[in-house]
């Protein structure tokens, strides 16, 4: 029998490429870093790195050490200086220069310094900052005897009021009379702030007033409404918790068909009466 001849093929490879191929299923050796050389290699970079972090965060170069504060008095610039450095301390940045976020000191000051026109906060580098404000707003007409004042939101008098021009401010009136000197403060900023509140929620409800005023001392304010009684305040309390309390007696006696004739009191805390 005749044997059938196969041609067959072979295919070869170079040594050189059999030697750098791995046997199926065998892990190719992995290589080792040196770590202590790629430390030592790298010790110029993490050296600068830790200059430029000591000295942003803990050299004296951007740290604030001067807050210059520039007001219309030296009351209310003191004033502003103790609210910065109360933002100082309080901030995660602290007293950093860099870090200072001036945008939002500037709206925690204005919201704080309500009367202030406008409140300005300047950075000047490396570590000094400025806090400028002017104008203060008129508040409210300070009526004492004959003559009648402007006072800003500080409680201090801006200017005597001439002739029957009245300003669209709540009045309010000194029942003593004592005479006043125009740049002198006469009022505390709480007080000013507590007659603004309350003068605002009388005109907002149409109670008047005919008038708003204290007799002796400024613990207690006085308004005398358009229907002929008075509510009594008490300056020490808030002013929103004796407003809800008069809300809450103004829609009992509504309810109620019947109306206060002489007065409402309010200047005991969580309690209002009425006759």
């Amino acid at each position: 029998m005749n044997k059938r001849q196969v041609k067959r093929s072979y295919e070869f490879t170079p040594l050189e490429q059999v030697s750098s191929k791995s046997a199926p299923g065998v892990d190719k050796p992995r290589r080792q870093v040196n770590w202590w050389r790629l430390i030592v290699k790298s010790s110029p970079y993490i050296i600068l790195l830790g200059i430029i972090i000591g000295v942003v965060f803990f050299s004296s170069i951007f740290r604030i050490d001067k807050v210059d504060v520039q007001g219309p008095n030296t009351e209310l610039s003191q004033s502003l200086s103790g609210e910065v450095t109360k933002y100082l301390k309080s901030s995660l940045a602290g007293k950093n220069w860099l870090f200072l976020d001036a945008k939002s000191l500037k709206g925690i000051l204005q919201k704080t310094f309500t009367g202030q026109e406008d409140i300005i906060v300047e950075k000047q580098f490396p570590n000094k900052l400025i806090i400028k404000t002017d104008e203060q707003k008129s508040a409210i007409v300070w009526k004492t005897g004959s003559k009648k004042y402007i006072v800003s939101i500080n409680g201090r008098v801006m200017s005597e009021l001439q002739g029957e021009n009245t300003p669209a401010l709540t009045t309010l009136t000194d029942g003593s009379s004592l005479p006043v000197d125009v740049g002198n403060k006469i009022l505390s900023r709480d007080f000013v702030s507590f007659a603004i509140k309350i003068g605002d929620y009388i005109k907002a409800k149409s109670l008047g007033p005919e008038k708003i005023y204290i007799t002796e001392t400024t613990k207690e304010l006085l308004v005398k409404t358009n229907a002929g009684y008075e509510i009594k305040f008490n300056t020490e309390e808030t002013p929103e918790s004796q407003l809800k309390s008069l809300q809450a007696t103004l829609d009992l006696l509504a309810s109620q068909n019947k109306k206060a004739t002489q007065y409402i009191d309010l200047r005991v805390p969580g309690r209002a009466f009425y006759k």
